[in-house]
C-alpha cells in the first residue's frame, strides 16, 4: 500500500508541474533596435580611418524571444538575458559581457523606440535591411 501511495504522490507531483513562463510574448520580440553613431551612411564611410580597419557606425539590440536578446555596443555581439517591467527593458550583465559590467536599462517609449537611460539616446526599430533610410 505504501508503494502505491508513494507512486501516486510522485505521479501527481510530475503531472502538476507546468512551465513557469506563462507570460505573453512581448511586442518587442523579433525586432532589432539601432542607435546610429552617424546620421548618414556616407558620413560613416568618410569617418573610416583606414581601409583595413572599420569602426562601427551603429549599436544594436535584437530581441530574440521573451528572455533572450543580442546586443552590440562596439564590435562584439553578446547574447544576453533581459527582463521587462514597469515600461523598462533591462539587459542583465554577466561575467562574459566585457563591455558592460552593470545592467543596461532602456525605457520603452513605444513598440518602435527605446531610450537608453544612461545617456538618453533613442534606439529606433530597424525597418527593412538597412540602417539608413534611402531617399
Amino acid at each position: 500500500m505504501k508503494k502505491y501511495f508513494l507512486f501516486l504522490c510522485i505521479t501527481l507531483s510530475f503531472l502538476s508541474c507546468s512551465n513557469d513562463d506563462n507570460s505573453e510574448p512581448s511586442e518587442l520580440v523579433g525586432k532589432t533596435f539601432d542607435y546610429l553613431l552617424f546620421e548618414t551612411e556616407q558620413e560613416c564611410i568618410d569617418a573610416q580611418p583606414d581601409p583595413a580597419f572599420f569602426i562601427n557606425c551603429h549599436q544594436e539590440l535584437s530581441i530574440i524571444d521573451n528572455h533572450t536578446a543580442e546586443i552590440m555596443l562596439t564590435d562584439i555581439m553578446y547574447s544576453v538575458n533581459y527582463t521587462i517591467g514597469s515600461d523598462r527593458l533591462i539587459i542583465h550583465s554577466h561575467s562574459k559581457t566585457f563591455e558592460f559590467q552593470n545592467d543596461i536599462i532602456f525605457e520603452i517609449i513605444n513598440a518602435s523606440s527605446l531610450k537608453l537611460v544612461d545617456n538618453n539616446t533613442i534606439w529606433n526599430e530597424r525597418i527593412g535591411n538597412t540602417l539608413w533610410i534611402r531617399l
